[in-house]
């Protein structure tokens, strides 16, 4: 009876000892699982945040946001494609799978379908890709939602760290909707998102210098020739081409156009363009105006042009 007696107490506390093991494994598994969650969920925040902001942020906010946030998707789908160390557990992991591929896809496509909608103002697919991206975020948001479901529901101790909920997808309201107004955010000129040149003309000088008069008009000195040289600025975020800059002088007996060219700039360089000297009458009024002529994208056409009005005095 005693040796039969030592198995049986050996076999319970062989079986005791197994279900310890499981349930260790488990709780280091969903611990680790939950430590992921949080990660993924502060990005999802993060990911909402410059979803209202787009038409202010710059690219490399953008950029920051999502890649940070798909790294840690990444390193999940990694942890989810390891078998669990119970089958109470599988279920929850192929929910997790499933949760992670529909926002890994949908951020992924919403960084792609903005910067798109950015630098291609024109095109009307980037609408499309977004509100793609959008669905498949709330699909990734249903599925963790039916996973903390799960979690309640199975056979498998609690966590340390219990987990959270997760909402990946930015707004409320139908997909289409909201992919038009993040489009004509992207495409405000008011953010840094569009990868293009931005060519501007920050100041028109005049030799003799002109000044302003108690009238608020603009004098020049009195002489018989008046040159002009123009400041220009590459406000973008990419190198500019070389492009055409003409000068048009009216007021007197026969308008004036003088052409030039700017060099290629790099993003935050600038340069001055002078022109020949235009001969003048001292009393006259005059109107000068500069254009620079960009031959493809530009992140702003509204500082293409500047235009001044002045008289030369008499005296």
């Amino acid at each position: 009876m005693v040796p039969v007696l030592l198995v049986a107490i050996a076999l319970i506390a062989l079986s005791a000892s197994g279900a310890g093991g499981d349930a260790r494994a488990e709780i280091e598994y969903l611990n680790e699982m939950s430590a992921q969650v949080e990660a993924i969920a502060l990005g999802g925040e993060s990911l909402q945040s410059i979803a209202t902001r787009l038409s202010t942020i710059d690219r490399p906010e953008l950029d920051v946001v999502i890649d940070d946030l798909r790294a840690d998707l990444a390193e999940a789908m990694e942890f989810g494609d390891q078998d669990p160390p119970s089958t109470e557990l599988f279920a929850i992991r192929s929910l997790y799978r499933l949760a992670l591929r529909a926002w890994d896809s949908g951020a992924g496509n919403f960084g792609e379908g903005v910067l798109a909608a950015a630098d291609n103002p024109s095109d009307p697919t980037p609408v499309d890709t977004i509100a793609n991206s959008i669905v498949s975020m709330r699909s990734g948001d249903r599925l963790f939602a039916d996973l903390l479901v799960e979690i309640d529901r199975a056979d498998v101790p609690d966590p340390v760290t219990p987990f959270r909920s997760v909402a990946l997808s930015p707004g409320e309201g139908p997909a289409v909707s909201l992919a038009v107004s993040y489009s004509l955010a992207a495409r405000s000129s008011t953010n840094g998102l569009a990868l293009r040149p931005g060519l501007g003309l920050s100041q028109l000088v005049a030799s003799p210098e002109w000044q302003i008069n108690p009238d608020d008009l603009v004098i020049m000195p009195a002489t018989e020739a008046a040159t002009f040289s123009v400041v220009v600025s590459n406000t973008g975020n990419l190198v500019s081409v070389e492009e055409q800059i003409v000068l048009t002088f009216a007021g007197g007996a026969d308008p004036v156009e003088i052409s030039a060219l700017v060099p290629q700039l790099e993003p935050g360089a600038q340069t001055t363009v002078a022109f020949d000297p235009i001969p003048v009458v001292p009393g006259e009024t005059y109107e000068v105006m500069v254009e620079v002529i960009v031959s493809d994208i530009d992140a702003s056409f509204e500082d293409n042009i500047i235009q001044v009005t002045f008289r030369v005095n008499t005296e």
